[in-house]
């Protein structure tokens, strides 16, 4: 097994962007047909399709569902440090308030908010705000953060 890079990942290509932001406007209408068919037979629920998010939780300004926004297109395709820093922050911010803050409860965050800034500068900015990285379930895709108390 190889060594875990932590500074910032690699760009994701850019017409692997161009399709998922224009094919967006194919499949997501298709899932949000079923989303509604769904829901009219009772598996509702919240979702991020819907801004479900708990009253007082921060709107993330690069967009917090499965649509990709186009500040979110554009920080992908030729991002500065200083702009993930900032998305990766955001989205910190968010996942925290949704937290109930349980000592135990861990809070995850994909890729596409911290890409930019790699699990290093993710470290650092959670570190600022009481969290840090649980290197023990770190996984391709998704990184969890625990209180720096939990030890």
């Amino acid at each position: 097994m190889g060594t875990i890079d932590f500074g910032p990942l690699p760009p994701r290509s850019a017409w692997g962007l161009r399709c998922q932001f224009y094919l967006q406007w194919i499949y997501l209408p298709v899932g949000f047909t079923v989303a509604m068919v769904a829901l009219l037979f009772g598996a509702g629920g919240g979702s991020p399709l819907f801004g479900g998010a708990p009253k007082g939780v921060p709107k993330d300004p690069y967009g917090d569902s499965v649509w990709l926004s186009r500040r979110q297109y554009r920080l992908e395709l030729n991002g500065t440090p200083e702009q993930w820093r900032e998305r990766a922050g955001f989205a910190l911010r968010r996942a925290i308030a949704q937290t109930s803050q349980d000592p135990d409860e861990t809070i995850a965050l994909s890729v596409s908010a911290y890409r930019g800034v790699g699990l290093e500068g993710l470290d650092e900015l959670a570190g600022a705000l009481g969290w840090r990285l649980d290197r023990e379930r770190l996984r391709f895709g998704t990184v969890a953060l625990k209180p720096v108390s939990v030890e």
